[in-house]
């Protein structure tokens, strides 16, 4: 697990905006670059990315269980160099606001059994930190280094199979909260776009504040059907189908804590 800091500077009574990028799944031809694309330019100067894995779809012709042509939209055999290069055309201009990117299951699997690390080679490119499967991300929001609000973010790509009931997923997520000392937890892998908040009364200084639990389900960019004869891998699942998109946290550091709110 990487634990690791961020600072962020910000002015009194800016807003700061947080996008988690999880399961775009880069490389599939069920991929919706458009919704992408607009996802990622809705930005300003005060955006700021974080990526929860999955973000390239890594799968090989040799990955003979979950492999299909018709899902296939590299043009070269090269395709995790192909996926990375796209994935770093679309986060560029991010270069410099990026907290890091996780690792998902599908990343994994290639550093697992073909030697290479596809996260780490982007991170490298884009010159930003590695989080791994799991990670603890602590925010520094600052004002000239002084009045710093510190956000606790805990982060996982995610686990299990994918559920057919609504909120199945945010019970499975919200009893791994439990076991962390966090102020926000960050999941994916189930390609929902969730949230749920627990009240929680906390200290700054010696005043009693509110400082509740936040949990997102950060939501996919993987269409779930095909339009076509060929049905797509969530398809053959009986998986439902899911909202395309996204979550945008706006975080806004006030006199004692911070403000959090998304549009999920």
């Amino acid at each position: 697990m990487i634990v690791t800091e961020y600072a962020i500077p910000y002015t009194y009574g800016q807003t700061i905006t947080l996008k988690p990028l999880f399961d775009v799944h880069l490389g599939n031809s069920y991929c919706d670059v458009n919704e992408l694309r607009r996802y990622l330019n809705d930005k300003d100067e005060n955006t700021y990315l974080i990526g929860g894995g999955d973000i390239l779809d890594s799968i090989i012709t040799k990955d003979i269980k979950r492999y299909a042509k018709h899902a296939d939209a590299c043009e070269s055999d090269a395709v995790i160099d192909e996926q990375i290069e796209r994935a770093y055309d679309y986060l560029k201009d991010y270069k410099g606001k990026i907290v890091g990117l996780g690792t998902g299951n599908h990343e994994s699997a290639i550093n697992k059994h073909h030697g290479t690390h596809p996260i780490r080679r982007l991170c490298k490119m884009l010159d930003t930190t590695s989080l791994g499967f799991s990670w603890i991300v602590k925010l520094k929001l600052s004002e000239n280094k002084e009045r710093t609000r510190t956000l606790i973010i805990r982060g996982h790509h995610g686990w299990g199979g994918g559920s057919r009931t609504q909120g199945a997923d945010l019970t499975k997520y919200s009893k791994d909260m439990a076991y962390w000392d966090a102020d926000m937890f960050l999941y994916g892998h189930v390609h929902r776009r969730q949230s749920d908040k627990i009240d929680r009364m906390g200290l700054s200084g010696t005043s009693l504040i509110p400082k509740p639990k936040y949990l997102y389900l950060c939501g996919t960019f993987l269409k779930t059907f095909s339009l076509t004869d060929e049905a797509t891998y969530s398809e053959e699942k009986g998986y439902p189908p899911v909202a395309i998109g996204g979550v945008n946290i706006k975080l806004k550091p006030g006199n004692k804590w911070l403000s959090i709110d998304a549009d999920v």
